[in-house]
């Protein structure tokens, strides 16, 4: 008997090579399942994946062994049939078991190639031992070892696809990577199965063993259906399993979108853009967490709300929105700006920040901030006032450090604005009593609790009454009595002046009609009104309305306004003591000297009368300079064409003077504190008794 080589079907070459190709698409598609699988999936992945692969392979190997043109028929052992199955399988599963790591090292490479490789070659070669022929098959020694060594090398390429084409587990390669791949992945598979049939030569003439087979052609329907039909389910469920993770990942991004989103409404101010309130405070406690010096601050715009209320809403949010920016200009990257209120803002300086970073950084922010702001056609003014507090020394937890730095803001407004003040122990009381005052006003308000008492006003040289000045009075069961000094700054800041002014106004006026009623003799009556109620553009409309339900002649009314209710918004002002003066009302100016007027001011406005501040008058006498600005107070008002009324005339040296300076007017504790309304009745007939007997005597 003489050995000899088996001829091959080129069309079974073709369809072997198909089958790899097919098998090596699905390996590499299945290798990315498994790397982008977690837990349980994965395993059912491996397992699933190692069977499809395994019979993919095998599958391939018997196409390849039918392809084989043998001149007989051969039959394979069932067994070895089987065990040959079992190594493709195996092998496969092994092949996955090393994909599924993060990271291929070339060590893990090699061993993971020598082990992939011999599991395929114990699969053919065992494929090979199931035939059942005559006689003794054997191998060339130099064809096999090609085989052995095309194996462990395509194996090797194998892994390293898996690896390269499925870099994340969750990002798949381009089709055609992976249609190349695979065919690559085929022609190392084919070659190693069509080198190791090369290498068995077989009897010449062998004929089929009499045990009872497979016969060739049911094992190719069998192989050729049921190896196509795993493949193509384990490719669908891949594939299906792929569109759903894409799913899942979109969703995840669009929900991740979604979160980011909802974060950014969380924490940022909706009109600036700023971290918020919420955001503030959780840096503020990562901070505290550090144990390390830093520094808070407290800024407030001042007279923000009269912005409001004058120019509209509008333009105060866009005064906050370039207060805003101007604000994150000045700080760090360490430092934190954010918007905590209307017009507060809270700065959070980084770590390890000093008293003097603080102080430098206030001065920088109370500039920068005091700088006019253009918004559309208005050129817009404000100051700002800065508290700030200090980690550790005012506390250790972001309450108290807020609430100090809040209490040393309001310091720097009692202190005139425009500045910035460190936290104080003292300041907390005042701010308790600050806050304990704001809600005694409003019950005040609500329940009837404010009064009016009035100043009589008298001519200089007759001595007779020629009018009154309407000022505020509160007695309060648990606060006692409350100054105007100390009521007027918390309803400007807590927007309270526009009702309790407006309340005085027709209080006033009702007052000075039902005196006439009553006296058969006008009162002439003055009311102090706030830059807040002067720049507010329902104010002329309030004054019609009190005018007209009170039925007091406009000419008996006169308003007195603060020099910095003029110069904080002039075009304003102008507009509006034009139409006042129109109405009929008379103008004046009160505490005179104390504000920023000058000459060129002054003559712009149609002002009556000018009221000398009282804290000239207590020193007039024997003060060289308080002397001197009274007497140029009295000069400018001459040359203006203006009546003068000197406050705080409290002895007759300063009426002396004042007589000697020509002054028209005066009022002060030397003729007659404020008197309740029924009280002035009374007094005022006493004295114009009085003064009607003295002038009959003479």
């Amino acid at each position: 008997m003489h050995d000899h080589h088996a001829s091959y079907n080129l069309a079974l070459v073709l369809l072997s090579f198909g089958v790899a190709s097919i098998a090596s698409f699905t390996a590499l598609d299945l290798a990315g399942r498994v790397r982008a699988s977690r837990g349980v999936v994965r395993h059912l992945w491996l397992a699933g994946g190692a069977f499809a692969m395994g019979t993919g392979i095998w599958a391939m190997h018997f196409v390849g062994m039918l392809a084989m043109e043998m001149g007989a028929r051969v039959d394979y052992g069932i067994f070895l049939t089987l065990l040959s199955l079992a190594a493709a399988i195996a092998s496969s599963a092994l092949a996955l078991f090393i994909v599924q790591s993060g990271r291929l090292s070339l060590s893990r490479l090699s061993i993971g190639a020598l082990i992939m490789g011999g599991g395929v070659c114990l699969m053919h070669y065992v494929g090979m031992a199931a035939m059942h022929i005559e006689g003794t098959m054997r191998y060339a020694p130099a064809l096999f070892l090609t085989s052995v060594a095309i194996a462990v090398s395509a194996s090797g390429v194998a892994l390293w696809l898996a690896f390269r084409l499925n870099p994340t587990g969750t990002r798949r390669a381009p089709l055609w990577q992976r249609l190349i791949a695979a065919l690559v992945m085929a022609v190392g598979i084919s070659g190693m199965h069509y080198t190791g049939m090369a290498a068995a030569v077989y009897p010449q003439g062998f004929v089929p063993s009499a045990n009872v087979g497979i016969s060739t052609g049911q094992l190719a329907i069998s192989v050729a259906l049921v190896s196509t039909c795993i493949m193509l389910a384990a490719l669908m469920i891949s594939l299906f399993d792929a569109h759903m993770s894409s799913r899942n990942a979109q969703l995840a991004a669009s929900l991740q979108e979604a979160n980011a989103e909802l974060k950014q409404m969380i924490y940022r101010d909706a009109l600036t853009q700023l971290p918020n309130r919420l955001l503030l405070e959780e840096r503020l406690e990562e901070q505290l967490g550090q144990q390390a010096p830093f520094a808070l601050f407290f800024v407030d715009l001042d007279r923000f709300k009269q912005v409001n209320d004058t120019l509209g809403h509008h333009v105060g949010d866009q005064l906050i929105r370039q207060a805003a920016i101007r604000l994150r200009t000045m700080i760090r990257e360490a430092d934190t700006v954010a918007r905590v209120g209307g017009d507060e803002f809270i700065v959070l300086l980084g770590e390890h920040s000093t008293r003097e970073d603080a102080a430098e950084l206030a001065k920088r922010l109370v500039s920068t901030l005091a700088n006019p702001f253009q918004i559309g056609a208005s050129l817009v003014k404000v100051s700002t006032s800065i508290g700030i507090s200090l980690h550790p020394e005012d506390g250790s937890d972001k309450h108290s450090l807020m609430i100090h730095a809040d209490a040393a803001m309001y310091a720097a407004k009692r202190m005139g604005r425009n500045n910035f003040q460190f936290f104080e122990l003292d300041m907390t009381t005042h701010e308790k009593r600050r806050a304990v005052l704001e809600r005694r006003l409003r019950l005040a308000i609500e329940n009837g609790g404010l009064r009016l008492a009035y100043q009589p006003r008298v001519d200089v040289d007759n001595g007779r009454i020629t009018g009154v000045e309407a000022l505020l009075r509160w007695e309060d069961e648990e606060l006692g009595t409350v100054e105007p000094s100390e009521i007027i700054p918390v309803a400007e800041d807590t927007g309270l002046i526009l009702p309790i002014g407006e309340w005085v106004l027709r209080t006033a006026c009702t007052y000075a009609f039902d005196w006439q009623e009553e006296m058969a003799q006008p009162l002439f009556v003055s009311v102090n009104i706030s830059a807040i109620q002067l720049n507010n553009r329902h104010f002329i409309d309030v004054v019609k309305e009190v005018l007209e339900e009170t039925g007091l002649e406009p000419s008996h009314l006169e308003l007195e306004l603060t020099e910095s209710a003029l110069v904080l918004n002039p075009e304003v002002a102008l507009t509006t003591l034009v139409e006042l003066r129109g109405l009929g009302v008379t103008l004046s100016i009160d505490d005179f000297g104390t504000g920023y007027s000058n000459l060129a001011l002054l003559r712009r406005f149609p002002i009556d009368r000018l009221k000398i501040d009282r804290s000239f008058m207590s020193h007039a006498v024997t003060d060289v300079q308080d002397a001197a600005i009274v007497k140029a107070v009295i000069a400018l008002a001459q040359s203006l064409d203006l009546q003068v009324v000197a406050e705080g005339v409290e002895n007759e040296q300063q009426l002396s003077l004042i007589r000697q300076l020509h002054t028209h007017e005066y009022q002060g504790f030397l003729f007659s504190e404020a008197l309740e309304g029924e009280e002035l009745k009374r007094f005022w007939g006493r004295h114009a008794s009085m003064i009607d007997r003295t002038n009959n005597e003479n």
